[in-house]
């Protein structure tokens, strides 16, 4: 009933369409008829704003909106927006929603530390294959086909994970469902396509630190709905867990179906038409307009290995999967060990009865409780870093950008160090907390960043970018596999974030008219 009464809104740019204002262009219609007002944000070119939105668009990047209005559900640009994220939560919770049952699922299936381990690399592994492979599929079939089939699809496996009985079966499905991960890659596209580049840092860093949200949900929510489930004893605690783990499909479903017909695909409408104005303003295209920031633009008809070979070139594209892989990479582990971390670490003193819950400082539900706060920094975090590339770009330019970059990643990296070396848990707490801030708004950084690599094949491009979160992913479970402790691994880990930091100096990017933009 809420994906019809959405569908029903009259769309805000009935009056003119974006196939109608290119056909008034290349008939000849003076472009003042059709424009009115220049924007006085700062872009890589002055706009021309169109009046046929609720949102001031610039034609020349497709009919992206130069503006966010947070407050406003009107079709195209906004619905996206919000529909963007809130999909994408079911599928973060559900992608997450073994890591906050894990003490209880590793006392159920009696697994050892190693198990877990190998299960939350399987989880994180998975999804480096998907995220490469949906930016293709995305470039071909738009993000509101690709998003609703992910959410449909990956119900399946979440619903499976209910039956698991021994680590190996745990480890195949948490590989399965780390398919859902890609979920991410979908919904940074969508606003990538929908947002103009003088706001698309702001956009990006809201809808995908929103999203990525579900994450925490998923440690608040669920302990506690396992709690419920357990606490009137009709319900063993081998069954509450199964059951718990497997009501996040139901949302997953649901949220799929709403977004499958009450969202626009893009802002011009269906998709074809985006992949037709591309086509049209590449090189040789017979278009006018392009808004990519590299050099040798590929012809957007190319196929999936040229798509992949053009942007894996590009040096830009590399440090960039650099930078998300160790920034989304530490939220990962850190996310991964959360719970066990809070639970396991710290004991009460003269206790060392790990098999007693009574020497356990947090009991497992309060341990999920706490691992909660990093994910649900996102809410704010990303967007904190976001709006902090988008300032200081309208400052300084892309130079800007670069230095927030830079600071977040030496930030987050120092905290990781400081954290491997304390004991404390108040103190820790409070570090887990501020890593997440500075990892989480790295995060949103670079993917202010990310529009500026290449226009004509974005979603490769951002796919590759999210893939590298999840590869730093893998890279930092495995180093914490061969640790001999915890804090090890951690200081491995912010030894990592400081050094790849120093990469940040090596990218280079040009205008539309070939000037260096730092």
């Amino acid at each position: 009933m809420s994906a019809l009464l959405l569908q029903l809104t009259p769309r805000a740019t009935d009056d003119v369409d974006a196939t109608n204002a290119a056909h008034f262009l290349e008939a000849g219609t003076p472009r003042n008829e059709c424009l009115s007002h220049a924007s006085s944000l700062h872009i890589d070119h002055e706009p021309e704003i169109v009046d046929k939105y609720q949102l001031p668009v610039d034609p020349k990047q497709f009919d992206r909106a130069t503006e966010i209005q947070p407050c406003n559900w009107l079709r195209p640009h906004m619905r996206i927006f919000h529909l963007s994220w809130m999909s994408a939560i079911p599928g973060f919770i559900g992608w997450y929603s073994i890591p906050p049952m894990m003490p209880v699922i590793k006392e159920q299936l009696h697994l050892t530390s190693g198990e877990v381990l190998n299960s939350d690399i399987a989880a994180t592994a998975s999804t480096i294959i998907t995220r490469i492979a949906v930016g293709p599929m995305l470039d071909a079939y738009g993000p509101q086909f690709v998003q609703s089939w992910l959410l449909w699809i990956g119900a399946v496996p979440v619903a499976c994970a209910a039956f698991v009985s021994n680590a190996t079966g745990l480890l195949i499905v948490r590989f399965v469902i780390g398919f859902i991960g890609c979920i991410f890659v979908s919904s940074q596209y969508w606003t990538t396509i929908t947002f103009a580049k003088n706001v698309v840092g702001t956009s990006n860093a809201i809808t995908g630190g929103a999203g990525l949200a579900g994450i925490g949900f998923a440690f608040l929510v669920l302990p506690y709905v396992n709690l419920l489930l357990t606490s009137g004893d009709h319900i063993s605690v081998d069954l509450g867990w199964r059951l718990t783990i497997a009501l996040p499909a139901i949302a997953m479903v649901i949220m799929g179906t709403v977004i499958r017909f009450a969202v626009d695909p893009c802002p011009m409408g269906d998709f074809q038409h985006l992949v037709h104005a591309k086509r049209e303003a590449a090189p040789g295209g017979g278009g006018v307009h392009s808004t990519s920031t590299t050099t040798g633009r590929p012809h957007p008809q190319a196929g999936m290995l040229q798509a992949f070979k053009v942007v894996l070139c590009d040096w830009n594209c590399l440090i960039l999967i650099l930078h998300y892989g160790i920034s989304f990479g530490t939220e990962l582990q850190l996310n991964n060990m959360g719970a066990l971390y809070f639970y396991e670490e710290f004991l009460h003193p003269g206790c060392t009865d790990q098999n007693d819950d009574a020497c356990h400082m947090l009991s497992k539900t309060q341990a999920a409780t706490v691992a909660s706060a990093f994910g649900l920094m996102n809410l704010w975090a990303r967007a904190l870093g976001g709006l902090s590339s988008d300032y200081a770009n309208r400052k300084i330019g892309m130079k800007g950008r670069l230095y927030v970059q830079f600071t977040l990643l030496c930030i987050a990296g120092a905290l990781v160090i400081v954290l491997s070396r304390t004991y404390d848990l108040g103190k820790c707490i409070a570090l887990y907390v501020l890593i997440a801030i500075s990892a989480q708004s790295a995060g949103g950084s670079a993917f202010g960043i990310v529009p500026y690599l290449n226009e004509a094949y974005t979603g490769t491009v951002t796919g590759l970018v999210g893939a590298g979160g999840n590869l730093g992913g893998v890279v930092f479970g495995i180093i914490f596999r061969v640790t001999a402790t915890r804090q090890d691994g951690l200081l491995y880990l912010g030894l990592i974030v400081l050094v790849s930091s120093l990469s940040t100096s090596c990218l280079f990017f040009r205008n539309e008219k070939g000037r260096e933009m730092r």
